[in-house]
């Protein structure tokens, strides 16, 4: 990487830093870009150039932990492991990244879940690193699938992919609210979820599990026809 290149690079994580202190003491609404321009020490220009909203810095943060997440991942999983190993372990992981920064994601759900929002969690630019994270799940139902783990589900690869991403989202909603000591109670529902959800597919009630996502996305396609038409 050239000096121009690390100087850019070392410019944004500033801006990104400042910016999640801010919004883990101030809150995110409160927090404005000159904010985070002055406690960063870099011009508002400057911040505005490589961040042009709080939105776009939400999404950074989220880029950066996932990308945490998967390389944790692939130099912690280990080949001998069961699939609900292998699961477990990148839940577990992503609960840990997250931990430092439960006040920011407090802060910023309300924005998620606005209409319109970037951050949602079904909208296009989340959808990219959706896209990101279900692929490294694909490659841990396929080796599942290919050792004998998981049965061959033609045609519900994608419905189970999108069941997954509503589960994990779900496993992330409990975690902000669990006050239990160092997340227990969260370990103990992603233990217990996924001993029923893969016993489930083993035992060829895949049909029904994935029902659930395409349950959901019925809904969801329903209360957005009723938005518009309101």
């Amino acid at each position: 990487m050239s000096r121009r290149a690390d100087k850019k690079a070392e410019t944004r994580e500033s801006i990104l830093s400042a910016s999640l202190g801010l919004f883990q003491q101030r809150g995110y609404r409160e927090t404005t870009m000159r904010d985070i321009a002055a406690a960063a020490d870099i011009a508002l220009g400057t911040t505005y150039n490589y961040f042009p909203t709080k939105e776009h810095l939400a999404l950074a943060f989220f880029e950066r932990s996932l990308e945490r997440v998967m390389q944790r991942y692939r130099r912690e999983a280990d080949d001998g492991m069961a699939l609900e190993e292998r699961v477990f372990l990148l839940l577990a992981i992503q609960v840990e990244e997250m931990t430092p920064y439960s006040a920011f994601l407090h802060a910023v759900l309300p924005q998620a879940a606005a209409p319109g929002s970037r951050l949602s969690p079904f909208g296009a630019e989340v959808g990219r690193l959706k896209h990101r994270f279900l692929e490294l799940v694909t490659e841990i139902v396929a080796e599942a699938s290919a050792c004998g783990e998981l049965p061959d589900l033609p045609g519900y690869r994608a419905m189970l992919l999108q069941a997954f991403w509503v589960y994990d989202l779900g496993i992330l909603l409990f975690w902000l609210n669990d006050d239990s000591e160092g997340s227990a109670e969260t370990y103990a529902l992603i233990d217990r979820s996924l001993r029923f959800l893969i016993g489930a597919l083993r035992e060829g009630g895949a049909m029904d599990v994935l029902s659930l996502a395409e349950t959901g996305r019925e809904g969801r396609e329903a209360g957005a026809a009723g938005d518009d038409a309101g």
